[in-house]
């Protein structure tokens, strides 16, 4: 059979995308367009368009800060693990087992990644009534505390197009209108924690803390999630309190001092 121009493009691109994910490993975590470029001998332009690819469907990221790629969380979707946001947090996991012995509620550490939260890592509580989650899932940002957490200390311009995305309705209590949450994301911001009660599920809540790295920049988020039934209003103040003091010290494991 014969290959028409259109297959001859299309294996190019494939491959120029498989070479291009090779390029990154522990000493190359990040690698700026023209580099790219280079290092896969093709077109500063056609280096673009792969990586631009690749970024919708989540294989690769841009570091708002520095414009370089970095490997993607879709990545764990696929069986595999991105070893260097583990290999970052690695210090962080003693604090976050230290905090689900605390309270013995489920907790996890959450990223976001195109326009979804995602959790990087998750330590189990005791407790049989509780959600059962996964690394590398994916949840909707806009009714889950951990990724209302995050997104609240993001620019507008990411703000803005997180909420131009159709915001399904999971339970009666989701919030789904622009304003509502944009007045979450401003209530997040000023008392620097965020509570989302029964929005996702019916009969489970959680409480979200930002993580902060060396630049300052909010980069994930440390949240507790457990049934309504035992995070009650009452354990709020103290349940808070734990939650945030750990993110504080993940914070710092980052290099983050304020």
């Amino acid at each position: 059979m014969t290959q028409t121009s259109t297959d001859k493009y299309m294996i190019t691109s494939v491959k120029n995308a498989m070479r291009m994910l090779r390029l990154f490993h522990s000493k190359q975590t990040e690698i700026g367009l023209t580099s790219l470029a280079k290092q896969i001998g093709v077109p500063k332009s056609t280096a673009h368009r792969t990586a631009s690819l690749l970024v919708k469907e989540g294989f690769l990221s841009k570091n708002p800060r520095s414009g370089k790629y970095r490997l993607g969380l879709s990545l764990l979707t696929l069986g595999g693990v991105v070893s260097t946001h583990r290999e970052m947090y690695r210090e962080a996991f003693p604090v976050v087992s230290e905090l689900v012995q605390e309270v013995n509620e489920t907790a996890h550490i959450c990223l976001l990644e195109n326009d979804e939260v995602v959790y990087l890592f998750r330590k189990e509580s005791e407790r049989q009534n509780r959600l059962i989650t996964s690394i590398g899932r994916k949840n909707p940002i806009h009714c889950t505390g951990e990724g209302l957490c995050i997104l609240a200390f993001q620019d507008e311009r990411t703000i803005e197009r997180v909420l131009s995305n159709p915001l399904y309705p999971y339970t009666t209590k989701t919030l789904t209108e622009r304003e509502e949450i944009l007045q979450e994301l401003e209530l997040i911001r000023e008392r620097g924690y965020a509570i989302s009660v029964e929005q996702f599920y019916e009969g489970f809540m959680g409480i979200a803390a930002p993580i902060r790295d060396y630049s300052h920049h909010v980069v994930s988020s440390l949240a507790i999630i457990g049934s309504t039934s035992t995070i009650t209003p009452e354990k709020f103040p103290e349940l808070i309190a734990k939650v945030m003091d750990a993110a504080k010290e993940i914070s710092e494991h980052l290099g983050f001092y304020g």
